[in-house]
């Protein structure tokens, strides 16, 4: 099994598989654990079978796929998006589970070869609270930041973060005040933690590095996954040297080790960001 074009960057796999039966009744072919995003593997297996009709040999090949997380204890749950142009796949959707193999493709080809994309998400833990994203009438609690607050549901909250789930269900002051501030953070980053909470909404540019340091502080690992995620999916020369800093100072392991994972993976080049910094100087 000949892999080309091996491309890892954050949620995203890329990668092209060559195949040949050599004349073999019964062959089994299986790819190396692909890592996406530090979190789960996606596997490739093909099994070959040659017959001969009398006339000619007649080869029966089955491809496989596994897709499932790293680590047993991680409470999150994973899909992807399988697409393959050359077996006719789009987005076919797996989930991470105990390791079951998925037929995905046949074919009667004694050479072929094939093109993978994946495109791995994180399954939000709670159920959805679209319903009551625009409502004002029923909102209890208020998160107030630098230049603003926000007002939300505490049994919203509660759902979607142990820490906070404990400060509302305890003896806190805040618990009692309805409120609780959230120093260093502007208004828009809170309004982007109710968009998220509500409608797994993120923001589209600016504001994602923030938005993962209350994913963090807060334990809701679901929300700093889709944030690496999205981060590292436009990742250059430039903003990786910033990023790298800005994961290092606020030790985001999760970050650090996607953006590491990308620079391994040739996505981005180490003499780009050796350029990008000489030139800073």
């Amino acid at each position: 099994m000949e892999v080309k074009d091996l491309i890892r960057c954050g949620n995203l796999l890329q990668l092209k598989l060559g195949i040949t039966n050599y004349n073999t009744p019964f062959a089994t072919r299986t790819s190396h654990e692909y890592v996406i995003s530090g979190s789960a593997t996606l596997q490739v297996r093909a099994i070959a079978a040659q017959v001969n009709n009398g006339h000619t040999n007649v080869y029966n090949n089955l491809i496989f796929v596994k897709f499932m997380k790293v680590r047993s204890a991680d409470d999150l749950t994973y899909t992807i998006k399988f697409s393959s142009t050359e077996l006719g796949i789009t987005d076919k959707t797996f989930v991470s589970d105990d390791g079951t193999w998925h037929l995905i493709h046949e074919n009667k080809r004694q050479q072929y070869s094939f093109d993978i994309k994946v495109i791995m998400d994180v399954v939000p833990r709670a159920g959805s609270f679209s319903s009551l994203h625009e409502d004002t009438e029923l909102t209890d609690f208020e998160l107030r930041g630098e230049d603003g607050s926000v007002h939300i549901h505490r049994a919203v909250l509660a759902a979607s973060s142990p820490v906070l789930r404990r400060m509302l269900g305890g003896t806190w002051r805040e618990t009692t005040e309805g409120h609780v501030d959230v120093p260093g953070t502007s208004r828009t980053t809170l309004q982007h933690l109710k968009d998220y909470v509500y409608l797994y909404k993120l923001p589209e540019s600016t504001g994602l590095e923030q938005l993962l340091l209350l994913g963090s502080y807060y334990m809701m690992p679901d929300l700093e996954q889709k944030c690496v995620d999205k981060l590292v999916s436009s990742l250059t020369a430039e903003n990786a040297c910033e990023l790298l800093e800005f994961a290092a100072k606020h030790k985001v392991t999760r970050l650090l080790l996607a953006i590491l994972e990308c620079i391994q993976g040739g996505t981005v080049k180490v003499q780009e960001m050796r350029d990008y910094f000489l030139q800073g100087e």
